[in-house]
């Protein structure tokens, strides 16, 4: 326990107990800081005209219009020389040369066209002997410039080196190492939303911001740079750095416009017009009007962006996502960084500090997460919509397997209900004629049967029994010759139009060597057989005439008779004979027609001859 305490009184006495002061030198400032203007070729320092300034300093608002060089002139009274002194300078714009002493400590590359960029370059000198010397000692800077671009020198800060290297180390950061990191960050950006958009055009608001933000980068890039490259002069680096400011400012709101997923042509069109005249008014004014035109596009540009924070704060502050809330607060601080620029850039403000690079990086990474989450939303969704597809192809395929296991059902149906009115029309024109017409003998001729005829009769039906069961089978009989199958059916019923007092003639034209399928004949046969017992049994006449012809192109069958004629009746209504001959020409291909009179009925079979033939 004793031993804790110990402990803690040497604490308390090492953190309370006030130590001895350390010996430190005597803190420096500038006992006069003067400039006097020269001219562009001035290679030391004027003897007259120089006047007391104040730093930072802007000769333009002293001396309007004078382009070229103005040195500054810095004393101080140093008591040891031995003592190193630390001096650091924010900026010169645009180029310069510092001298200690009547020696060179620092120079740019270019102090003529084209002048080197060191208006962002901070500079840190550690002095020493014998440079450095007892008493008076004088700093000599000489910076050239363009009364339009605010030319001057900026604040200086002398004396302990350490204090003077953490003073630069904080405006280099500020200065240098900030811009050159947010410049990389947004054009990583723009790259990256640059392929979104080709690999996804219908996502224009991923091209938009792409193109803001590589304009963005393009006038951040007047931060960093030390020479105008590619172009030979400052003028033209002003043109092209304030082109990118405005084609930043409209890419943007073109970007608010999609992101919120609005569409304005006439708008639009108005808008493209007049950054094209705006670029072109940069480039083509003369030298002289490069500031007042620069100023005035500037102003133009930064209000074209304040317009479109402002729409989208109008569009969006009565959502409740939170990244519309982090989007309209931090386009609230860009608008304040913007301001401050705006008055910084114009000359208004001595400050000469850009906040707008720095505070973008936050708008741009919020943007950029915005985006980001906007697209996993979309792809989400596709997610979502290919899973409700799949479950939806699958109740689709269920509900086609039911319809098509219906259908096969139906087809069934169908085909046994085919199978059944085929059997019979079969039994209706084969046997049933058969039995009719032998009937029809019989009741006719009252004599009594002969054993031969009765015989005769009972092997017919045995024949059209046979013929039908092996139809019904699938059995087909040999091919033969059209007239063969008519021969034996033209004998049989010529005999029995005879008994019933009917005279019958038959005309079989051009019928020898002419073949069909044995289902086609035999459909032509029951067609021939039912006509003729439709005229025995129903119409009354005395002559029927049968004719077969073979054309060129079709099969014809007419039966005409002299009969009492009858009422011609829709299909539907026709009896199972006239329906069985219908439907036995059209499954041959053909047409069956019927024209009915008193004393003439004609029924005609058309039947396409068939190619072979």
């Amino acid at each position: 326990m004793a031993s804790c305490l110990r402990w803690f009184a040497w604490l308390a006495i090492f953190l309370f107990v006030p130590r001895p002061a350390e010996a430190r030198p005597a803190p420096l400032s500038f006992e006069s800081v003067e400039a006097a203007k020269a001219d562009w070729d001035s290679q030391a320092p004027p003897i007259a005209g120089w006047h007391r300034v104040a730093l930072p300093d802007d000769w333009s608002t002293r001396w309007p219009g004078h382009d070229g060089v103005v040195w500054y002139r810095l004393t101080w009274t140093q008591g040891n020389a031995a003592q190193p002194v630390g001096v650091a300078v924010d900026y010169w714009t645009l180029a310069g040369a510092a001298f200690l002493n009547g020696q060179p400590i620092a120079r740019d590359a270019q102090l003529t066209e084209p002048l080197s960029r060191s208006w962002n370059r901070p500079r840190h000198w550690l002095l020493t002997a014998p440079a450095l010397r007892e008493g008076r000692n004088t700093l000599l800077f000489r910076v050239s410039g363009y009364a339009r671009y605010q030319p001057g020198l900026g604040p200086v800060t002398i004396g302990d080196p350490t204090r003077v290297q953490a003073h630069y180390e904080a405006v280099r950061k500020m200065r240098r190492v900030l811009p050159l990191f947010n410049m990389g960050i947004t054009a990583a950006l723009a790259i990256f939303f640059l392929a979104i958009w080709l690999l996804r055009r219908s996502e224009t608001s991923y091209g938009w911001y792409s193109l803001a933000l590589l304009g963005w980068a393009g006038y951040s890039l007047n931060l960093v740079a030390t020479r105008p490259w590619p172009f030979a002069t400052s003028d033209g680096w002003a043109r092209a750095t304030l082109s990118m400011l405005i084609l930043f400012a409209a890419s943007y709101c073109m970007f608010v416009i999609r992101f919120l997923e609005r569409r304005s042509p006439r708008i639009e069109r108005l808008l493209w017009v007049s950054v094209a005249c705006a670029i072109a008014a940069m480039w083509l004014v003369p030298h002289h009007l490069i500031g007042v035109t620069r100023t005035m596009l500037a102003i133009a540009s930064v209000a074209l962006y304040f317009a479109t924070a402002a729409m989208l704060f109008a569009k969006t502050w009565r959502s409740p996502r939170v990244d519309y809330w982090v989007l309209n607060l931090t386009h609230g601080l860009m608008l304040i960084a913007g301001a401050h620029d705006l008055l910084v850039f114009i000359g208004i403000s001595r400050d000469n500090v850009y906040y707008s690079s720095i505070v973008s990086q936050v708008l741009i990474v919020c943007m950029a997460v915005v985006l980001a989450r906007k697209f996993v939303s979309a792809m989400r969704r596709v997610e979502h919509f290919n899973e409700q597809l799949s479950a939806e192809i699958a109740v689709a395929r269920n509900e086609l397997a039911d319809m098509l296991n219906r259908a096969h059902a139906l087809e069934l149906e169908r085909t046994k209900l085919e199978e059944r009115m085929r059997l019979a029309h079969n039994l209706h024109d084969g046997m049933g004629a058969t039995l009719v017409n032998n009937i029809a003998m019989l009741e006719h001729d009252g004599r009594a049967v002969s054993t031969p005829r009765f015989l005769s009769i009972l092997k017919e039906l045995r024949e059209e029994l046979r013929l039908v069961i092996d139809m019904s089978a699938g059995v087909r009989p040999a091919d033969q010759p059209l007239a063969g199958w008519l021969a034996p059916l033209r004998a049989r019923l010529t005999l029995l139009c005879e008994n019933r007092d009917i005279r019958c003639r038959w005309n079989l034209d051009d019928l020898d060597g002419f073949t069909l399928p044995a289902a086609n004949s035999l459909d032509i046969i029951r067609i021939v057989r039912e006509g003729l017992t439709n005229v025995i049994k129903h119409s009354g006449a005395s002559e029927v005439e049968v004719a077969v012809r073979q054309g060129d192109a079709a099969l014809r069958i007419t039966i005409v008779d002299n009969g009492r004629g009858f009422e011609e009746r829709s299909t539907g209504e026709r009896g199972i004979g006239l329906q069985s001959m219908a439907s036995r020409a059209a499954r041959l291909g053909g047409t069956f027609d019927i024209a009915s009179a008193p004393g003439r009925t004609a029924l005609t079979v058309t039947i396409a001859r068939p190619a072979e033939q």
